[in-house]
Order: C-alpha cells, then sequence, then structure tokens
C-alpha cells in the first residue's frame, strides 16, 4: 500500500460487477478459503443500540475488514455488522475480487472519483475510490444468525452459510476486538466493536486529531500469495484541507515531482455516515503515468482504500478498519488487494 498513513515507512504500502460477495470465508481446517454468495437481502441496517447484554463482546456493532480466496482470485470485504440480542445479524458489506477485471486501462471504471477533492489543499486533487464505495452508495445488505460461547463467536449467512468464526478480545473497556479463525494463510480478517450507534462517526478533523494509527495488513498482488505486514497513519504527514472535509500529505512541494508521495484522505459523517476515503501514489509511479501532474494520475489511479471508523462506546474514534481494491489490469505485482486494521496506541492489542 501507500505510506505515510498508510504503512510505515511508505515502500511497505504499498464495481459494477464487483457486488459479487466475499460474505463468508471457509471455516479452518479445508482445502482453502472459498467465497460464499449471499444468501438474503433485506433492508438498510438500522443501528442497533443495547444495554450490552446477550451481545457478542458486549458489543452491539462492528466494523470488519476481510481478505481471502484463491491466488488469482483474491477477494476483499468491508462491512458492518449489526448484532440483535434475538440472535440475528445484518451485514451491510463492500466486496471486490481481483478476478472481476479483464485486459487493461480498467482504473477509469475500478477507480472512481469518490465525489470528494482536496479543495483548499496545496493541490486540488480528485480523491479516487474502489468501485461501488463513492460516496452516497451503500453496500449490499444480507441477515444472518449468530452465537457466542466464551471469547468464541459463529455468524452462519443463511441457512445454507459456511460457518464465520471469530475470536473476541474485550481487555479494554469501552471496546471490542476480534479476529476472524482460519487456518489458511490467505485468510486474515478483524473487527472492532462497540455500542456507538452505525450512524455516529466524526469527521476528518476528528481523524487528524487522534494523531497515530496502527496495526496489521494482509495484502495480496496479483500472482502471488497473500502476504503481512503493517500499516499506519500519522498526523504530521499532512495538512487539513480549509473545506473542512480532507486531508492531504505534506510531501508534495518538491521540485522534484518523482519524490513526491501524494496522499489524500476524506471523511463525511453528514453524507458518508463512517466512511473514510484514501486514495495514494509515489511520485515516481505518478510522473512516469502523467508527468508534470500536481495529482494522482488518472490513468493508474494509484492506491484506493475504503475504510470504516471504529468508534468507543462514547463515540470516540479509537480505529479504523479498511480494504484496498487497487484492480487496473490482471498482471503480475497489480490488481493490489489489502485488509488491514489500525487502533490508536492505546488499543493496539486489540488488532496486534
Amino acid at each position: 500500500m501507500s505510506a505515510s498513513v498508510r504503512p510505515v515507512p511508505p515502500a511497505l504500502r504499498r464495481s459494477a460487477a464487483l457486488a459479487l460477495a466475499l460474505v463468508a470465508i471457509l471455516s479452518p481446517g479445508t482445502a482453502g478459503p472459498a467465497l460464499a454468495t449471499p444468501a438474503s437481502a433485506g433492508p438498510a441496517p438500522a443501528s442497533t443500540t443495547a444495554s450490552g447484554r446477550s451481545l457478542p463482546g458486549g458489543k452491539a456493532n462492528y466494523v470488519v475488514s476481510v481478505i481471502g480466496g484463491q491466488v488469482n482470485a483474491t477477494g476483499v470485504r468491508l462491512a458492518t455488522y449489526a448484532f440483535r440480542p434475538d440472535g440475528r445479524v445484518v451485514q451491510e458489506y463492500w466486496a471486490w475480487r481481483q478476478d472481476r477485471i479483464s485486459g487493461k486501462g480498467n482504473a477509469g471504471w475500478a477507480k472512481p472519483a469518490s465525489g470528494y477533492r482536496t479543495t483548499g489543499c496545496l493541490h486540488n486533487c480528485p480523491i479516487r475510490t474502489p468501485a461501488g464505495f463513492q460516496s452516497g452508495r451503500r453496500g449490499t445488505v444480507i441477515t444472518g444468525r449468530w452465537s457466542a460461547v466464551g471469547n468464541r463467536l459463529t455468524i452462519r449467512w443463511g441457512p445454507l452459510g459456511t460457518p464465520e468464526r471469530w475470536t473476541l478480545d474485550t481487555g479494554i473497556a469501552g471496546v471490542a476486538g476480534a479476529r476472524l479463525v482460519s487456518s489458511h494463510p490467505q485468510v486474515r480478517g478483524w473487527a472492532l466493536g462497540s455500542n456507538a450507534a452505525l450512524t455516529r462517526a466524526v469527521g476528518i478533523r476528528g481523524i487528524y486529531d487522534a494523531q497515530r494509527f496502527y496495526g496489521p495488513m494482509a495484502m495480496n498482488k496479483y500472482g502471488s500469495p497473500t502476504t503481512l505486514t503493517r500499516i499506519g497513519f500519522a498526523y504530521q504527514d499532512y495538512r487539513p484541507c480549509s473545506n473542512g472535509l480532507c486531508l492531504q500529505g505534506r510531501y508534495v512541494t518538491a521540485a522534484n515531482k518523482r519524490t513526491w508521495f501524494s496522499s489524500y484522505w476524506a471523511a463525511n459523517p453528514a453524507r458518508d455516515g463512517r466512511k473514510v476515503f484514501w486514495n495514494n501514489q509515489t511520485g515516481t509511479v505518478q510522473q512516469l503515468e502523467q508527468p508534470g501532474s500536481a495529482c494522482i494520475s488518472a490513468g493508474g489511479g494509484g492506491h484506493t482504500d475504503a475504510l470504516l471508523q471504529a468508534l468507543d462506546d462514547s463515540g470516540r474514534i479509537v480505529g479504523l478498519v479498511g480494504v484496498e481494491a487497487s484492480l487496473n489490469q490482471r498482471k503480475p505485482g497489480q490488481a493490489v488487494v489489502g485488509a488491514f486494521a489500525m487502533t490508536v496506541p492505546t488499543h493496539s492489542s486489540l488488532v496486534l
């Protein structure tokens, strides 16, 4: 993925038909991960408020990121899970897969403009996002059933769904963490939950003021197995834009644009709730694809990441879960997908 706001150091970081569902990952002990089809759709999920009794980890609402699938067909899923005390769970998700593109030059539709620009920053640039995650776009909604014994959570999406198993971590007050259980190295997943309503979110300034986020990332490049690395955000690498909706990386002023690292963030709770948009590209690639440009290249679109805010019970931001879906062409080293979770330093035990 990309840096500063992403992996540390920068070198580490780095759909139309993409509504195929990476909804459930095969349980441990299988030959490999598989992608299940959503079983049932329903109305948009209402935010759940609960006393904390009879809920997974005592929390009603989780944000989730997952990666899984075979080499050259790896997919990622970003979701919210709203748990009900009666055993129901409602998921709203966005999913992308490497094998849902063909040919070259897919960036135009697979990495569309999010609807936000870095207006009021040094360079006024569009912020791109994975197709289907644009501002105002909702995910696909499905319902399932959950059960929990101790710190073990099991979810089934539909009557024939493969069990999705999680290990819960309730070691920090006000928030719970969860890790997807799988014996397969291609499969990783993280979740962060609380009793804050899913309609509650912070603006981009709240993310900036949190200062630092850090955590694990599972990344897959076309033609290769999934690898585990680290990703992070550091507020001193950014400047807030005067529009109040965006951040732009500071490393875009040198005379030699090949040394730049263009990185843009956007969040607008009034329109997009917990959604966060992140687009980044190294100067070397930017100038190769669009010489002289002061913005991320239009032809390649850079790295495109979709994220959701993790809040604690009081509504304070404590983390972000996200996925990368940088789909341009199915070529070794490209069609990058990834899943990650990062938290403020005091909550790192929930994801590391």
